[in-house]
């Protein structure tokens, strides 16, 4: 008999305007991995669905080159593996995809590594790997998170907010942008003045959503100096999105993650109308209305089997 581990997995989406690189909200979207050993000592991957095209199926892989190197900090050998893959989070759109990859590696190493991570050490791990939490973090615990790395120490410590009661609508372009060419668009250095600023502005948005104040939080959001100004171009959809939102008074229209997906907040009265005119007007993008996911990776033996 072979257990068959199933792993459930969401979306991210990070940034949030003005949390660069350390705010971040699971959204339920999903990766889906079922994992179950073989009589060899290779991995096999088997991807389902066009989110996953161009995947290589080899030891190249994203999720065997961070799973072998857990394997090996805690002196494991993993055995050979069927992976099958499917996935609702389009590559290289700033919803998370290599986060939620890094994740389910990591629970791959831990139960066929028979390791007995707790979720705090999986979250210190994927931080490692990843260099921040903020699309790590809430894929492992579901909601709002917001945290700090140290790399000096390798700590990284979170805290977490009620999950803001807004309705999400993604609108996706078609075409990807890799998180490597959008960190290029940034600036190396801020001025002190300029730090302080974006980081009162920071620090307004996070009480305006702890005091459910949506209208100030969206107000601090569009205010960001970190990353969207330097972005946008990338983006040509983006102007005209956040406008047509604004028309439907939007809390707020901000890039998610690196990019180039597009997140709104919205009160959800008004979502239904805004996303089916985004629908209409976009024929380049696909735009939907997403939920905010409330309980991060779900990890189960689903069956067993001969």
């Amino acid at each position: 008999m072979k257990d068959v581990l199933h792993l459930k997995i969401p979306a991210s989406t990070a940034n949030l305007g003005v949390g660069f690189d350390s705010i971040g909200m699971a959204l339920n979207k999903f990766l889906f991995l079922d994992v179950t050993t073989n009589d060899t000592n290779e991995w096999q991957f088997h991807h389902i669905g066009p989110n996953l095209e161009g995947l290589p199926t080899d030891t190249t892989h994203y999720i065997y080159q961070i799973a072998q190197k857990v394997a090996k900090k805690f002196d494991v050998q993993l055995p050979g593996l069927n992976i099958e893959m499917r996935s609702e989070i389009p590559l290289a759109r700033g919803l998370g995809s290599s986060a939620s990859a890094l994740v389910g590696a990591l629970y791959i190493a831990n139960y066929f590594g028979d390791i007995e991570l707790s979720k705090y050490e999986l979250l210190q791990l994927a931080t490692e790997f990843e260099g921040h939490p903020d699309n790590v973090a809430p894929t492992i615990y579901g909601g709002l998170v917001l945290g700090y790395y140290n790399p000096e120490t390798n700590v990284t410590d979170v805290s977490y907010i009620d999950i803001p009661q807004v309705d999400c609508i993604l609108t996706i372009p078609s075409y990807e942008l890799k998180t490597e060419a959008s960190r290029e668009a940034l600036p190396s250095n801020f001025s002190h003045k300029k730090a302080v600023q974006y980081s009162a502005i920071s620090n307004t948005m996070i009480s305006a959503l702890i005091q459910h104040n949506y209208s100030l939080a969206g107000k601090m959001m569009e205010q960001d100096g970190f990353h969207e100004p330097y972005r946008q171009h990338l983006i040509p959809q983006f102007q005209q999105v956040k406008a047509m939102a604004k028309s439907f008074q939007a809390y707020a229209t901000v890039i998610s993650g690196a990019g180039p997906t597009i997140l709104t907040l919205i009160a959800p009265e008004k979502s239904g109308e805004l996303v089916r005119t985004l629908k209409r007007e976009f024929n380049d993008c696909s735009s939907e209305l997403v939920t905010i996911n409330v309980t991060g990776v779900k990890s189960k033996i689903l069956y067993q089997r001969d």
